[in-house]
């Protein structure tokens, strides 16, 4: 009786959490600016992103400066191009079973709610790359099974036209709120080579949320039901 007053509780009080952070980007280190040391090289990405191996080498970051992972004009991949905010962004190759990468969140996804995903992508400069492409959005709880498709940020269109915004929307089902890494792999869309596409800047939003005093409401009336379900156990 306990753990179904307590359960009415909880679930009150997450609903009222979720109203607080519904403006709040759910990807951490969205812009790729914090990284955890000076390394630099191939395969490598900033806190709170991780690589999905195969392939090796995996997703790459790139920094204006070459203070951690790459230089853009290494193997010539993004000559002549710099961060669309701050001074790094990844990039992930199409080829090769796909240079996958993502991160574990910490808010999970509400049944019913709707959210936008958006990002800003930049064509590979490296003529083998130089493709169109994105990444397709999944998200699971084994990094590698892409159990939920979420959308599609891309396709670029071009190395001329710089970093380009892209975005979709979907509305979370209840087989998307129990998975709670989303994942990010790369694709080509049009062209006989691989894409290599720069992503910088990314976001998760939930854009509907319920009325304040409709939540308080759900809160309360979540509590009350608890309460009656326990006293009428005891009795």
């Amino acid at each position: 009786m306990k753990r179904r007053l307590l359960t009415g509780l909880a679930v009150g009080v997450t609903v009222l959490g979720w109203v607080v952070m519904a403006e709040a980007n759910l990807i951490k280190n969205a812009s790729f600016e914090i990284v955890p040391n000076t390394n630099t090289g191939q395969g490598i990405l900033p806190t709170d992103w991780v690589n999905i191996p195969p392939p090796t080498p995996t997703a790459d970051t790139y920094s204006n400066d070459g203070s951690y992972g790459l230089l853009p004009s290494a193997n010539g991949n993004f000559t002549g191009v710099a961060a669309y905010d701050g001074i790094r962004w990844v990039a992930g190759w199409s080829a090769e079973g796909q240079e996958s990468f993502g991160q574990w969140l910490d808010v999970p996804l509400i049944i019913g709610t709707s959210y936008d995903m958006s990002g800003w992508l930049h064509q590979a400069v490296r003529s083998d790359l130089n493709y169109s492409g994105g990444y397709e959005i999944f998200l699971t709880n084994t990094p590698g099974v892409q159990a939920e498709y979420l959308g599609f940020l891309g396709p670029t269109t071009s190395v001329s036209a710089g970093w380009e915004q892209y975005s979709f929307s979907f509305t979370a089902t209840a087989a998307m709120t129990g998975l709670n890494f989303l994942e990010f792999a790369p694709i080509v869309t049009a062209g006989s080579g691989s894409a290599y596409p720069g992503l910088d800047m990314v976001s998760l939003t939930a854009t509907s949320v319920p009325e304040p005093a409709t939540v308080l409401l759900m809160s309360a009336g979540l509590g009350v039901v608890g309460l009656a379900r326990a006293r009428r156990k005891k009795n």
